[in-house]
């Protein structure tokens, strides 16, 4: 009997229940949602984007969000004549953000989508007025 408890203490300790993830089995606010028929265009979206998310997968977990911080943080600082360079930096993380946001579009909540097309409209936003002079 004893041994039970333990086997029974151990297996919840190492694997953690949907509701420790933030997902509820009633399909509360954090559930996925279930699938829906996809157009023929998000079918080709994802067919395009497999290969090259694989090659991201492959990369150094560290690469994408530093390589990504890095060119978002040239293209706020570059100015002058570099303007074009920093505006072109940012075009590129806007279009990163955006690829993203639409591959993960089914499964975002309402929020989470608002705040994805914010981020990406912001960088597009300040990436042509770095283009522009203005800023």
């Amino acid at each position: 009997m004893g041994d039970h408890r333990h086997v029974a203490k151990k297996s919840s300790g190492s694997s953690r229940s949907n509701q420790q993830r933030g997902r509820t089995s009633s399909g509360g606010r954090n559930a996925a949602p279930t699938p829906t028929t996809q157009s023929s265009s998000r079918r080709t979206l994802e067919r395009i984007s497999a290969p090259w998310l694989l090659t991201l997968h492959r990369l150094p977990r560290w690469l994408v969000p530093i390589g990504l911080a890095v060119m978002l943080f040239l293209g706020l600082l570059l100015s002058g004549p570099w303007a074009w360079l920093g505006a072109a930096l940012m075009i590129i993380v806007g279009l990163f953000v955006s690829w993203l946001t639409a591959l993960s579009w089914p499964i975002l909540t309402p929020g989470s989508r608002a705040i994805r097309v914010l981020v990406a409209a912001v960088l597009f936003g300040l990436a042509v007025l770095k283009a522009l002079g203005r800023w």
